[in-house]
């Protein structure tokens, strides 16, 4: 059988999407959504601080150089008497703020990947079984490895063609690899941010995952943030004045709508990942971890029936024989 051939039982493509679509909503996703937009406003400055602070530990005098190029050019004289003393603050070494904003940093992204983690959970309809001292060490490496496969993927997309025109100059490339180069690094960085994804659907949930069946969330999560960050981008710029109606908080807003509609692609890419698996012969069924352990539906009814005061005894009553085959009607 094809790797991405799936028997989904008979279910049209439009089908699929659109029970993706009714999951979606069913599993409170746009709550989810809001609240990792919310998560990663709320990473960005601890991020913003440790970036500047490895640049000025890093001793990079283009950048700053740069910095207060741009900063002449934007701000008038009285603004720049208060700008450039920043810059050359952190221009100067500072590990004890470094290793700070690391810490920080570390903590408020992991912090978002846990409650990716949960949303995740939600699009497999499974309870979270995994302790806090597993998922916390987990969320903090996670992030560090998803912090480098993007940084990766944004080095490709702003940095390729330097890096290329100097490592023609200095080891000897010839003229045609420096435009090849320069033809690959999209889709290459494209296919970075794919793995990124792809690598997010496969640790965050607490089930077995399969690369096969998170293969089509992430190719198709990708796409749609792509054309949606376009399509978002051609509004504001042309349709939407955010700094002349919210003033200094505009940009503030537009980020967190960005946010808000990256982390609610992402989670609709979790959704079709789900939806194929569990309509799908060789998948999961809907609330397993593994194939073929049965879900954690029948001890979420029975557990449901006894807070309830038992309301349905009989349906209990079978699964109580199911969990314990010699156990007393």
């Amino acid at each position: 059988m094809s790797l991405f051939a799936f028997n989904l039982r008979g279910i049209a493509p439009f089908t699929l999407i659109k029970r993706a679509v009714q999951e979606f909503v069913a599993d409170d996703m746009p709550t989810y959504a809001a609240a990792l937009a919310y998560q990663m406003l709320f990473s960005l400055f601890p991020f913003l601080l440790f970036l500047i602070a490895l640049i000025g530990f890093l001793h990079l005098p283009d950048f700053f150089t740069f910095l207060r190029e741009q900063a002449a050019y934007l701000l008038p004289p009285t603004a720049l008497d208060t700008v450039n003393p920043i810059i050359d603050q952190l221009q100067t070494q500072q590990g004890g703020l470094l290793s700070f904003s690391i810490i920080i940093a570390l903590w408020s992204a992991s912090g978002g990947f846990r409650s990716l983690m949960t949303a995740m959970n939600s699009a497999y309809d499974v309870v979270e079984s995994r302790p806090s001292w597993k998922r916390i060490p987990l969320s903090v490496l996670h992030t560090i490895g998803l912090a480098g496969l993007l940084l990766s993927a944004a080095a490709l997309m702003v940095l390729g063609p330097q890096v290329m025109n100097w490592l023609a100059a200095y080891v000897g490339l010839e003229d045609y690899m420096v435009t090849l180069w320069a033809l690959i690094r999209w889709p290459l960085a494209v296919f970075l941010l794919m793995i990124a994804v792809a690598a997010l659907y496969y640790v965050t949930p607490d089930v077995k995952q399969s690369f096969r069946f998170i293969t089509p969330g992430s190719v198709l999560a990708v796409v749609v943030w792509i054309l949606a960050s376009l399509g978002f981008g051609y509004y504001v710029q042309n349709f939407a004045n955010y700094n002349a109606t919210y003033g200094s908080i505009g940009a503030i807003i537009v980020l967190l709508l960005y946010f808000y509609l990256s982390s609610a692609v992402l989670l609709f890419g979790a959704e079709i990942n789900a939806v194929i698996e569990h309509h799908s012969d060789e998948g999961k069924e809907k609330g397993e971890k593994t194939p073929g352990d049965g879900g954690v539906e029948a001890d979420e009814e029975i557990q449901a029936g006894q807070d309830e005061g038992t309301q349905q005894e009989g349906v209990l009553g079978e699964a109580r024989v199911v969990q314990r085959p010699n156990g007393r009607n």
